[in-house]
């Protein structure tokens, strides 16, 4: 017997590695001499870097960069296993966690720590690059990031300008992109986002996403403001108008700085990742596949990795077994997506700190119990 278990991580209590490591022992009780294979899996947000690392023998790189003031810090990247491939998560260096509550002001925020990272995985010959969008505290349109890979952008009268907010973009007249020529040149990006929001408007980065990296009314409608002029500058500029792609609007306007400048792709961060481990070919050799996340609820069947796992699976005519933390009053709607059976590891009667402290073991003894029921061929 050939089994897959491709699961996503339990958020605050396991990571994804842990949580198909303890399915498998579990299930290796009952199937002694059954083929298991371990895919962690992340849907291209938090636990991204980590989950593709344990799916490939991949490593991680540390490096210093600067945070979203500009202040020096440690972050980090991961390098897959081909070691031509870099995944790099915006929010190691320019998330909004890296900031105090009093520090969150998206008119004083950077990505210039963004590019630096990129800067470091080009240097030691990556040629393809996964980057993850979500958790910014940002909304530059990207700027810091293009600042740190070379793009120089000047004032009215002509001057080079320092390392670059989102309050300064309204005095950006001009930009240089020469640098980007030879640096990206045969480089692949492909963006993981799954926000379809276009760039600038009451659907843009700064109306949806500012409020909540510290934007009051006021500062919504001068983000928004400085991203319309800056849209405008990048369209006369490339001739093309790039501000209402679907996307442009993730990570306070990064993706539209991914897409005008380097012609990154935009895709869902599920698809990506899949692609990344070689699912496909790992699923046709599965009798029985297992997936799973923290919670199963409607919001599943939006881009998370237990769908985005059974949609390929019944491409290919395989059975899907989902085991997670928990499930809401709405989780019956997988069932529509590919998904056979859900099994929640949470009793009822339990309290949260309770199910943090006692998700392993939970996870443990379901894990089994759902072995034992497949043993004596119980559907």
């Amino acid at each position: 017997m050939n089994i897959l278990i491709a699961p996503d991580s339990f958020k605050e209590t396991m990571s994804a590695k842990e949580v198909s490591s303890i399915i498998r022992k579990s299930f290796q009780r009952v199937f002694e001499t059954a083929n298991i294979i371990e895919v962690p899996l992340a849907d291209g947000g938090e636990g991204t870097v980590e989950a593709l690392i344990d799916s490939t023998n991949g490593k991680l790189i540390k490096c210093e960069v600067l945070n979203p003031l500009l202040k020096p810090i440690e972050a980090s990247y991961g390098v897959l296993g081909d070691n031509q491939t870099a995944v790099i998560e915006m929010a190691s260096s320019s998330g909004l966690e890296l900031l105090k509550e009093n520090e969150k002001n998206p008119l004083n925020t950077s990505t210039y720590g963004f590019g630096q990272l990129i800067n470091h995985a080009l240097d030691n010959g990556i040629k393809k690059l996964i980057l993850g969008l979500g958790g910014s505290a940002t909304n530059d349109a990207g700027i810091g990031m293009l600042q740190a890979l070379g793009v120089e952008f000047y004032d009215k009268d002509e001057n080079l300008m320092k390392i670059l907010c989102a309050k300064d973009i309204k005095d950006i007249k001009s930009f240089h992109i020469k640098a980007l020529e030879q640096k990206f040149k045969d480089v692949d990006i492909k963006v993981a986002c799954d926000v379809i929001n276009p760039l600038c408007g009451i659907n843009g980065a700064s109306y949806v996403f500012s409020p909540q990296k510290g934007a009051d009314k006021k500062m919504v409608e001068l983000l928004d403001s400085c991203l319309l002029n800056f849209a405008n500058l990048c369209e006369s500029y490339f001739n093309k108008d790039t501000k209402d792609i679907e996307g442009c609007g993730a990570a306070g306007g990064l993706g539209f700085a991914l897409i005008t400048f380097l012609d990154g792709k935009l895709l869902r961060g599920i698809d990506i990742v899949i692609d990344s481990v070689n699912l496909e070919e790992k699923i046709k050799t599965a009798d029985l596949v297992i997936t799973g996340e923290g919670k199963i609820d409607s919001q599943t069947i939006q881009g998370k990795t237990p769908i985005g796992v059974a949609r390929l699976a019944k491409k290919h005519n395989k059975k899907v077994i989902a085991i997670c933390g928990c499930t809401s009053n709405d989780y019956e709607i997988v069932y529509k997506h590919g998904i056979d059976l859900v099994f929640d590891i949470t009793p009822n009667s339990m309290s949260f700190e309770d199910i943090k402290k006692n998700s392993k073991k939970n996870l443990k003894q379901t894990a089994y119990n759902v072995a034992l029921c497949l043993s004596m061929n119980i559907n």
